[in-house]
């Protein structure tokens, strides 16, 4: 394959497409996708924009068959550095690397980190050859332990470097796959770890699977490793799983306090790990009103970071605030979690909550300066309940209006232009679009940014990536409520709430028509298909599995009446319908059942969120009813306080 250096170099001038140079680049990509690669190109030739070659020739160099050189693909990569698939060009380049000399290759793997096997090898030979070896064996030992291989490059791999890897990298290795519970490489290193090691292996993997030999397998172990943490962490894990509280909760409470036992090297391992089991066990401890153990669990967390960081430290601080009665100690969790997030969801959590510390502290300034914290965070759930304590009315910030210098310099952007291309040319649901939107929207810094790269998205008729990019945009502080939170252009009855429907749409599939999930919820309310087959018969409606992901009209009639059903059998309350969409309404009646009923006096609905035993479903509930606030913004409803919200509808 010899491609022209003009497709390879950095951006081409904008030049416009004629209708008849739209029509040539659309049979080119049909060639492409049919395999016709030749075809392809020589129909690209002929037209008028070079960028539909260059696009052509990005899709070309970027398949696993690829006819393209070493010198093709790495032209490509040096000249195109923000495009993006890039990753799959360098693993085609490190795959047909020439043999040209240690120098250049260190030289090149230096540049471009090695992505496959073969590329690893090839970089840590020229460092042994060249005389590095102190960085080639630990970046060896490095990638054996971490990295993740197939059957053969496995065996080459150790095979290769059988005397740099040690026992200690063997266990190493297989210690990780244990604890990301990759049986089947786990079970392929067995044989290459000591006796020892190998029975810890097996009591771990038979613990895993709940295997009723396991007892047998314990015993296999020698007494010095019967302290590992895997085999603790396991052992606390198969009691919780067989509902052995007593006995797991026997083992985490006579744990160190900082999360988990520490390893050979003094290290704490895996805290997220050891949160999950924690965080499970201080749930069932709240069921049996056991709070000041829940607290015990939940404040020992030992995590730093991420959402088991801001799932600890809440639920130490709401704890000891609403059923512990100390407000103080509250109020150093919630300042922890706040200084510890950077997220809006997370910051507004904190800041919501430690407001409310201060106010039962006595301390209604500092409160309100809590609060004034939250707020800034408006259309988040717990950023809108601060604004209400303050007294504010729910507002959507006003993102910013590109200048006209700003709007020239994104259009002229060449991945701006190949993706409006690629826009025209092929079909509206194709993802190669979405490589060249998500790339803009990843490598956005200032607000114009977000403004511009989300409203392409929705010129493109993209609007699950408009939604996609207003969360990444949040982050940054910037509210994109257009693209965020687009309008369906569906005729919805009054009944139920427009602004509902619009909100659970959001949450549920970002408004991508044709998505599937894992469970097989289809379109855009993702619909099972029993169900949507059921609701269709009642209410007369033609029913075909593919009308739930290609026919939106259907699919949103069809979630419309299921909301409606969920509101009349829970009284009209927005909560308990919207848990039930997540979670079932037959999980919901034992919730009434277990933690009271929100929709009376005596039971704080917020409360009662936060005590599901379920994070998707507290999550989900917050940020559905969120969504509602700023969808009836959007659509000139009545404006409600989120209390009226969250307390709306008639216990029966």
């Amino acid at each position: 394959m010899i491609l022209p250096i003009s497709l390879l170099c950095a951006p081409m001038a904008a030049m416009a497409q004629s209708s008849s140079d739209i029509s040539t680049y659309r049979a080119a990509f049909k060639a492409a996708d049919r395999g016709k690669w030749a075809d392809a190109h020589k129909l690209a030739e002929r037209g008028h924009d070079p960028l539909g070659d260059k696009v052509l020739t990005w899709m070309d160099l970027g398949r696993a068959d690829t006819d393209a050189s070493f010198q093709e693909l790495t032209d490509f990569i040096d000249r195109n550095p923000d495009w993006p698939g890039l990753a799959a060009l360098r693993r085609n380049a490190e795959i047909r690397m020439p043999n040209f000399g240690d120098t250049p290759t260190r030289d090149w793997f230096d540049k471009h980190p090695p992505l496959t096997t073969a590329g690893f090898m090839r970089y840590v030979d020229s460092l042994l050859n060249l005389g590095d070896s102190e960085k080639a064996i630990g970046l060896i030992r490095d990638r054996y332990i971490k990295g993740n291989f197939g059957v053969v490059d496995e065996r080459t791999f150790r095979t290769k470097y059988v005397a740099i890897l040690r026992p200690a990298d063997h266990w190493a290795r297989l210690d990780r796959l244990l604890w990301e519970n990759d049986e089947e490489d786990a079970r392929r290193m067995l044989p290459i770890v000591d006796p020892g090691h190998q029975a810890v292996a097996l009591a771990r993997l038979a613990m895993a699977d709940l295997d009723p030999g396991v007892e047998r397998l314990l015993q296999q172990v020698p007494a010095p490793l019967m302290s590992e943490p895997g085999i603790t962490y396991e052992r606390l894990r198969w009691r919780r799983r067989k509902e052995m509280d007593a006995g797991a909760l026997e083992i985490l409470e006579n744990l160190p306090k900082d999360a988990g036992p520490k390893n050979a090297n003094g290290d704490l391992g895996h805290p997220e790990a050891w949160w999950t089991e924690r965080h499970i066990l201080a749930r069932h401890l709240m069921d049996q009103g056991q709070m000041q153990r829940a607290y015990r669990l939940a404040a020992n967390h030992g995590v730093t970071d991420g959402l088991g960081f801001i799932q600890a430290e809440f639920l130490a601080g709401w704890l000891s605030l609403q059923f512990l009665n100390k407000p103080e100690q509250a109020l150093e969790h919630f300042t922890r979690l706040y200084e510890g997030v950077s997220s809006p969801v997370g910051q507004s959590r904190g800041a919501y909550w430690a407001g409310r510390a201060c106010e039962k502290l006595g301390n209604p300034e500092r409160a309100r300066q809590w609060y004034e914290l939250g707020a800034r965070y408006g259309s988040t759930f717990y950023g809108m309940m601060a604004q209400e304590k303050l007294g504010q009315a729910e507002a959507i910030p006003i993102a910013p209006t590109p200048s006209a210098e700003a709007r020239a310099k994104f259009e002229k952007n060449e991945l701006v232009r190949a993706a409006r291309l690629l826009d025209k040319v092929l079909t509206e649901d194709d993802d190669r679009v979405d490589l060249f939107l998500r790339k803009l929207s990843q490598d956005a810094k200032a607000p114009d940014d977000f403004v511009l790269v989300a409203k392409a998205a929705l010129e493109m008729h993209r609007r699950d990536l408009g939604v996609g990019i207003s969360r990444l945009s949040l982050n940054k502080g910037i509210v994109l409520a257009d693209a965020g939170y687009p309008i369906v252009s569906s005729h919805l009855p009054a009944q139920p709430e427009p602004a509902l429907i619009h909100a659970l749409i959001r949450q549920e599939s970002s408004f991508k028509v044709d998505v599937a999930s894992g469970a097989g919820a289809l379109g855009l309310m993702q619909l099972m298909p029993p169900t949507a087959q059921q609701l269709a018969r009642r209410e007369g409606m033609k029913y075909t599995v593919a009308k739930l992901t290609h026919d939106p009209d259907f699919n949103i009639r069809l979630g419309s009446v299921f909301v409606q059903d969920l509101l009349d059998r829970f009284g009209g309350s927005y909560v308990l319908a919207i848990a039930a969409y997540n979670a079932g309404p037959g999980r919901v009646a034992n919730w009434l059942r277990d933690y009271g009923d929100p929709r009376i006096e005596a039971v704080d609905p917020v409360d009662w969120i936060e005590t599901l035993p379920f994070y998707e479903t507290r999550n989900y509930v917050q940020r559905v009813l969120e969504n509602l606030h700023v969808y009836r913004i959007r659509m000139g409803g009545r404006q409600l306080p989120m209390t009226t919200d969250l307390k709306r509808g008639t216990a029966g």
